[in-house]
């Protein structure tokens, strides 16, 4: 028979470290501690920034000075270059938005169609980028209030790389892709219906296909779509060394020969 408990027996006094509470599991809700601010970066930001500020003012005031002097041209290749930045910041929102929400944007569609849809918009990047680099170049560059005019190739072509590559990787892209990243919804029902026709066209007519035979054929090749586990399932119980691949040439050499007759 088992022993009975004993009722005069007290039950044990937890210790402190039974006494510790749990931890609790972390909350999805409650948002992660910032990134300490350094200050060398913020620097870096703002003088960036202030640069920025400073060459987007020299644009402009080019801009006017061309067209004081009878360019048109320099107007109207102001205005598409700005209005094909602001198109390519709608297309950059609009990518991050559907690809949150393509289910919903494309109901019982696969992925592979949310591929060629995503291959589409890419057009516009690299159109866009293109077009408005030229577009916004200037034949002549001044600063105002001095009798600077800077018309050499050279110095033109640095100022142009400086002004679009800056004005596109903050206001082109990051900007509306942190609007379409924060709110989707809203982003898509204030957009999609000015922009996904845009996009339909481009699909329609197929622009992107080279592209998408290009990435098919290199992820034939590569196995792109398989995971590392079904990779490493793949590879060879004996892995290829040094000395099989010789015993490999050995054989290779007898089998030539043909089979070797028993001695007489």
């Amino acid at each position: 028979m088992s022993p009975l408990p004993n009722s005069n027996a007290r039950p044990a006094t937890p210790t402190g470290a039974d006494m510790a509470p749990a931890p609790k599991p972390p909350d999805a809700n409650v948002a992660p501690d910032p990134e300490p601010r350094n200050i060398l970066r913020t620097l870096f930001g703002i003088v960036l920034f202030v640069g920025w500020g400073i060459v987007t003012f020299i644009w402009l005031a080019s801009t006017v000075y061309l067209v004081g002097q009878g360019s048109v041209t320099a107007a109207v290749t102001a205005l598409s270059a700005v209005a094909l930045l602001l198109l390519l910041g709608g297309m950059e929102g609009l990518e991050v938005s559907v690809i949150d929400r393509w289910q919903n944007v494309f109901p019982g569609r696969s992925p592979s169609f949310l591929a060629g849809w995503l291959a589409a918009r890419q057009l516009f990047v690299a159109l866009i980028v293109t077009a408005a680099t030229l577009l916004a170049n200037r034949a002549v560059v001044i600063v105002p209030g001095t009798s600077i005019h800077i018309t050499n190739g050279f110095f033109l072509g640095v100022f142009d790389l400086l002004w679009t590559t800056l004005t596109v990787l903050w206001f082109a892209q990051i900007l509306w892709k942190h609007l379409g990243a924060t709110n989707p919804d809203r982003y898509l029902a204030l957009l999609s219906g000015v922009l996904f026709p845009i996009v339909r066209i481009v699909h329609k007519v197929g622009i992107s296909q080279p592209g998408e035979w290009a990435a098919d054929w290199v992820e034939d090749q590569l196995l792109w779509s398989a995971s590392l586990e079904e990779l490493k399932r793949l590879e060879s119980d004996r892995p290829l060394t040094h000395g099989a691949i010789w015993r490999e040439l050995r054989r290779a050499r007898r089998s030539a020969r043909g089979p070797r007759l028993p001695a007489q």
